[in-house]
């Protein structure tokens, strides 16, 4: 094989560890033989490229210039980055690095940027070459096109993604519309009542709570579209929650039995707003508006703080547990399904976790108290 001896002379192929191990200068000529036919054996079907310690490509073959577009000249002594595609964030390559360097095998995906500025997808393994005294020489990659696999599951996606629109879109038209009729009929009723001061109060709660619902769908909607990163402030999830209480259009015949102690946390306020305000909503609607929500906070080890929201109402059904933060599944005549899903994504960009336990109902949010930078 083409330029194949410029980089195994005087190798052997270590076959007791899972990476191929080169000892250079061993005179086992029968091992020689057998690494050049692995080597051949992969020069028909996958894109190598080897590199020294200073990622400058030593050794390409047929298959790598062909998926690159670059000829084995234009290659060789360049660095490894002549095709990168900007997709992958410095932190994935920094990770990638510190295995190989530290003598293991990478496995990943790389998307990379061919010399005509196309892109493709490979599925990738790099060892690390040792030379004498255990020294690592160089790195050998070894890849396999999977350009057209990551292209059908895009679309897959982007059409499950229109449908996903389709569905959330059908949802939200039905969702509104039921309350713009109740404001509707309530702007006549009104119109005939003006001397009846009680039947108008009634009439503007119905309209105001026929108004609440259109907003929170909205904001359901717009909460899980949305991903902005996060903008950390000082906040006190006690008085936090007291806010978000009293702004809520909350029954009488609801108690609410808030914690005595607090915890001053790290954390986006207007994603927080979503989140709390989401739960305890949801605890409203589930006692139907009548009995008790108990909310507790305790500091936890490990840079911790969990928050929980319990409800006396019923218990959510066991088949229901473990879809109840999924996008668009609601167990509801109306709602997108999005509430909870935002929730969870919320408390995840926070790095955090909930989750929801029956018998009562508890959702369980754990948040970190400080973030490090």
């Amino acid at each position: 094989m083409q330029n194949t001896s410029s980089f195994i002379k005087h190798g052997l192929v270590d076959f007791d560890s899972h990476l191929f191990s080169f000892v250079l200068d061993d005179p086992a000529t029968n091992q020689l033989f057998l690494l050049k036919n692995i080597i051949d054996s992969f020069d028909e079907f996958s894109l190598l490229s080897i590199v020294d310690t200073d990622e400058t490509i030593v050794f390409v073959n047929k298959e790598f210039c062909k998926i690159s577009k670059y000829s084995e000249d234009e290659l060789l002594g360049q660095n490894h980055s002549i095709i990168k595609s900007g997709h992958h964030s410095s932190t994935f390559y920094k990770n990638m690095k510190k295995t190989i360097y530290e003598g293991h095998v990478w496995q990943g995906e790389f998307k990379n940027k061919a010399k005509d500025g196309t892109f493709y997808w490979v599925r990738t393994m790099i060892m690390p070459l040792f030379g004498t005294g255990n020294k690592i020489e160089q790195y050998i990659a070894i890849r396999t096109d999977i350009t057209s696999q990551i292209r059908l599951a895009e679309k897959l996606v982007k059409s499950e993604r229109l449908s996903s629109i389709g569905e959330l879109s059908a949802r939200l038209a039905h969702d509104i519309r039921n309350p713009l009729s109740v404001i509707k009929t309530s702007q006549k009723i009104l119109r005939k009542l003006q001397g009846d001061p009680e039947s108008v109060e009634q009439t503007l709660v119905r309209n105001d709570n026929a108004i609440d619902r259109i907003v929170h769908q909205i904001d359901n909607v717009m909460d899980f579209l949305k991903d902005s990163p996060l903008k950390l402030e000082s906040v006190s999830v006690l008085e936090f929650i007291q806010l978000i209480i009293s702004e809520m259009s909350i029954s009488d015949e609801i108690k609410i039995t808030l914690p005595s102690n607090d915890v001053t946390i790290q954390a986006d306020k207007v994603k927080l707003d979503s989140l709390f305000s989401n739960i305890i909503f949801n605890a409203i609607q589930a006692i139907d508006n009548k009995g008790t929500i108990t909310i507790r906070i305790s500091e936890k080890p490990d840079n911790l703080v969990e928050i929980e929201i319990e409800d006396d109402g019923p218990a959510i059904p066991k088949e229901n547990l473990k879809n109840i933060f999924d996008p668009l599944f609601t167990t509801k005549q109306v709602g997108t399904g999005l509430g909870l899903a935002s929730c969870k994504r919320i408390v995840e960009q926070h790095g955090g976790n909930i989750s929801v336990t029956n018998n009562p109902v508890i959702f369980k949010i754990s948040l970190p108290i400080f973030h490090n930078k």
